[in-house]
Formats: C-alpha cells, sequence, structure tokens
C-alpha cells in the first residue's frame, strides 16, 4: 500500500473521552490502532494482542503504517467498527473503575444502536419479501396472457406491425421468465434461511413466542442487483409496448376516417 493511500488524524472516542490516532484509507474506512486502545484500556498490549489474534474479530486486522514521535511504524489495526466487539473480548475486572462504568455505557448505547440497525434491516427484509410476492403473483400467468393478447391483436395488425408485436412478445417472455426467475431464487433462499424466535417472559417465567424472524434479515447485494436490473429492462418493455400500441391505434385511427 503506497504512502498516499493513507490519512492519519486523532478523534476522541465516544462514551470514554479520549483521543486515539485514528488511519485512513483511501476509501474513507477507518482504523484504530490496537496500541492505543489498549493504552485507554490499561490493558497490556503484549498479553491481549496475541489473544485477540486467535479470534474472529481479528480476520479484517490490517497493519498499517503510523507515525508517531519516534517515527513511522507499521502497527496492528482494527475497524474502527469492531471496537464494540473488541470492547467484549476481555475481563472487565482488568480496567479501572471509571473505565468499566464507561464501558457500560457504551455497551447499552452500541447494543441499542444494534437494535435499531436489525429493525432496519428486518423491516427492508420483509417489504422486499412482500415485493417479490406480489411481483410473482403478477406475472404468474403471463405466458397465458401474452398469447390471449396475441391472438386478440392478430387479427388487426398488418405484416410490418404483425413482426414488430411478435418481437416484442418474444421479448417479453424473456424478461419476465428472467426476472421471475431472480425472484423465486430469492424467495427459495429464503425459506431455507435460519429464523429464530422472539420471545417475551412474564414474570413467573413464562415464556410465549411472539413471532419468527430470520436470523440473517439480509439479501445478498449481488441477488438484489440482479433482480432489479432485470426489473428495469422489463419496464422498459413495458413503455416500449405501450409505445407500440398507442401508435397502432393512432394508426388504425386515422384509416379509419
Amino acid at each position: 500500500m503506497q504512502k498516499q493511500d493513507i490519512q492519519q488524524a486523532t478523534i476522541t472516542l465516544p462514551y470514554f473521552n479520549y483521543e486515539v490516532p485514528v488511519v485512513y484509507l483511501a476509501d474513507g474506512t477507518a482504523y484504530l490502532p490496537v496500541r492505543a486502545l489498549c493504552r485507554m484500556l490499561g490493558l497490556p498490549a503484549e498479553t491481549h494482542i496475541p489473544r485477540w489474534q486467535k479470534l474472529v474479530i481479528w480476520f479484517n486486522a490490517r497493519k498499517l503504517p503510523l507515525q508517531t514521535a519516534r517515527g513511522q511504524r507499521m502497527v496492528w489495526c482494527l475497524h474502527m467498527g469492531a471496537l464494540p466487539f473488541l470492547c467484549a473480548c476481555f475481563n472487565w475486572s482488568l480496567v479501572s473503575i471509571e473505565r468499566r462504568e464507561q464501558l457500560r455505557h457504551a455497551n447499552n448505547a452500541w447494543l441499542k444502536e444494534v437494535a435499531q440497525a436489525q429493525r432496519v434491516l428486518l423491516d427492508r427484509y420483509r417489504s422486499l419479501r412482500r415485493d417479490l410476492f406480489t411481483f410473482l403473483d403478477a406475472y404468474s400467468d403471463a405466458e397465458t396472457w401474452l398469447d390471449q393478447w396475441a391472438l386478440h391483436l392478430s387479427a388487426t395488425l398488418d405484416a410490418t406491425s404483425s413482426r414488430q408485436f411478435e418481437t416484442l412478445l418474444s421479448q417479453g417472455k424473456t424478461l419476465i421468465s428472467e426476472a421471475t426467475a431472480h425472484a423465486c431464487k430469492i424467495v427459495q433462499e429464503q425459506t431455507v434461511a435460519p429464523i429464530i424466535g422472539v420471545v417475551t417472559l412474564d414474570a413467573k417465567g413464562a415464556v410465549t413466542e411472539i413471532e419468527t424472524q430470520p436470523l440473517f434479515p439480509v439479501v445478498p447485494s449481488e441477488d438484489r442487483e440482479q433482480l432489479f436490473a432485470s426489473v428495469r429492462k422489463l419496464a422498459r418493455w413495458h413503455q416500449d409496448t405501450a409505445a407500440f400500441i398507442g401508435n397502432l391505434e393512432r394508426s388504425q385511427n386515422g384509416e379509419s376516417e
């Protein structure tokens, strides 16, 4: 990684009121030096970093250049978004009472943010799921109504218009098939995705399940993009078909006058 790809600054971490250096990649992604976090928490880096390197949290850790009073050094850094998870990877009794209280406040705030993000993801997931079923229902008999439409109009078309219409119908059937295939794929993947039960616990300890929801309410971006691209093509086909019918009606009205 070239030097010009890296920018360094200093920020004050929320909840801890402590300044740490931050390293920004060219795309704006922020990384925090792990040793600086250890100093903030009062934890010995030599003891904890080797332990953390064995955990999933270290998967996206990177060695990045950091300018210090002694010159530039390559240091281990964690994505800024990993800070809440890092704070769950050590015994809080090892830090000062003040830091422990700050950790408690920070953890409560992070849990609320995670819950809110989960609700947003779940709402989007459910909305997309409803739209998928509406779309599939709307085009469930597409082949039949396109053939009926062709039969109805064929007697009113001249040779040129008939060829244009046949091309439009063929394109429509292909586009509908592609779009519904993408929609079906997403729906089928949702049916096999793991789900969790949401329960309530009353004062007597009785558990009542109130709903179920997907463990990971996310549709892969590649699947979404393929679906949206197919739907955009289908929408353009509808526009082209409407324009064809409009031109046909105007032509026929002109002939009848």
